[in-house]
C-alpha cells in the first residue's frame, strides 16, 4: 500500500522494470508529490481489468516462496548471487550478491511475479504526467519482444514534455554494468536539471 505521508516531496520518480510500473502507479494515486519521471526500459501497463489471480496459482507461488527461502538458509541464494553482477565495482558487487542471496529478496522476487498483471493494470491508471519532465530510456540489446519498442514509445507519450532515448545495452546492464549504467545516471540528472530550471527537456 502506498502511504503519502510518508513520502514527501515533490519528488523525481525513476522506476527500472517493473519498478516503473510502481512509480506509474504512485504518480497516478499522488501527483502532486511527482516532479519529473524516468522510465528505465519499464514494464509497460495493461490497461483493462486484471486477471483474476487463480487461488490455486497463487498457493503453488507461496509454496515455492517458502521452499526458495528456506533454500537460501542453507546457501542456495549465496551460489545463484555469486554468478550475478560481476560488472559492478567491488563493494557494490558484494553488497547486491549479499542482498540477492537472501531468502526475502528470492521470495519477492517471485511475488512480484505472481501479482504481475495486477501491477500492470493499477500502473494504466495513470493517463497523463500534465506536461512534467519525462524521459524514457529503452535497452535496444537482448529483447526479442516484437512489440517492446512500441510500449516504450507509447510510455513516452505520456508527458507533453518528454523524450525517448535508446542505449546499446541490455535490460539487466543498464542498471549493473559500469559503462551502460552511465546512460541512465545521465537521463535521471537531466530530469532533474529540466525539474529545477522549470526548462522544458532539450
Amino acid at each position: 500500500m502506498l502511504d503519502r505521508a510518508h513520502v514527501p516531496g515533490p519528488y523525481v520518480l525513476a522506476g527500472h522494470s517493473f519498478g516503473g510500473l510502481y512509480v506509474l502507479r504512485f504518480a497516478a494515486m499522488f501527483p502532486d508529490e511527482v516532479a519529473g519521471m524516468v522510465l528505465l526500459d519499464s514494464t509497460a501497463p495493461k490497461p483493462g481489468q486484471a486477471a483474476p489471480t487463480k487461488a490455486a496459482s497463487y498457493n503453488v507461488v507461496g509454496r515455492v516462496s517458502a521452499l526458495v527461502s528456506a533454500l537460501a538458509h542453507l546457501g542456495v541464494g549465496r551460489v545463484i548471487a555469486q554468478s550475478s553482477y560481476d560488472t559492478l565495482p567491488p563493494r557494490s558487487k558484494a553488497e547486491a550478491r549479499a542482498n540477492a542471496s537472501t531468502g526475502d529478496h528470492l521470495a519477492s522476487f517471485l511475488d512480484e511475479f505472481a501479482l504481475a498483471n495486477t501491477a500492470m493494470q493499477q500502473a494504466s491508471t495513470l493517463t497523463s504526467l500534465n506536461g512534467k519532465p519525462l524521459i524514457v530510456l529503452t535497452a535496444d540489446e537482448g529483447n526479442n519482444d516484437t512489440q517492446w519498442q512500441a510500449k516504450q514509445n507509447h510510455l513516452a507519450t505520456l508527458s507533453t514534455n518528454s523524450l525517448h532515448r535508446h542505449a546499446d545495452a541490455t535490460h539487466e546492464s543498464l542498471l549493473d554494468d559500469q559503462a551502460d549504467s552511465a546512460a541512465a545516471s545521465h537521463t535521471i540528472r537531466d530530469v532533474v536539471a529540466a525539474v529545477r530550471t522549470g526548462q522544458p527537456l532539450a
